[in-house]
């Protein structure tokens, strides 16, 4: 037996597998499924095959709704705190803009 040629047989290089391209989904359609999902009281999963999307990815777009409102809220909440803080602040400013007026024309000489 000659072992000095080896007949392998041809190998075809494997042809590469294209990326799948990532669907976009559009915000109104992300909105509305989300609205769907939380206030219907329907299983995620039911929505979902519904909308044609994923369980995993309406449980991300829930989970990014819930952290926007809860984002939200706290900036109201600043903001109603700084509303009520600055009406505090008027207060002292208009008693100081008195006193000072006061403490000009007590100052000014008699005569």
């Amino acid at each position: 037996m000659d072992t000095t040629k080896v007949n392998f047989p041809a190998v075809k290089a494997e042809e590469p597998v294209p990326k799948r391209q990532r669907t976009k989904y559009d915000a109104a359609l992300r909105t509305e499924v989300v609205c769907r999902a939380s206030q219907d009281g329907q299983a995620a999963t039911r929505v979902a095959q519904v909308a044609g999307v994923s369980e995993a990815l309406l449980v991300r777009w829930v989970r990014a709704a819930q952290a926007q409102a809860v984002h939200l809220a706290g900036s109201e909440m600043l903001e109603q705190k700084n509303r009520h803080l600055r009406a505090q602040l008027a207060r002292p400013e208009m008693e100081r803009d008195t006193l000072k007026e006061a403490l000009t024309i007590f100052s000014q000489p008699i005569g």
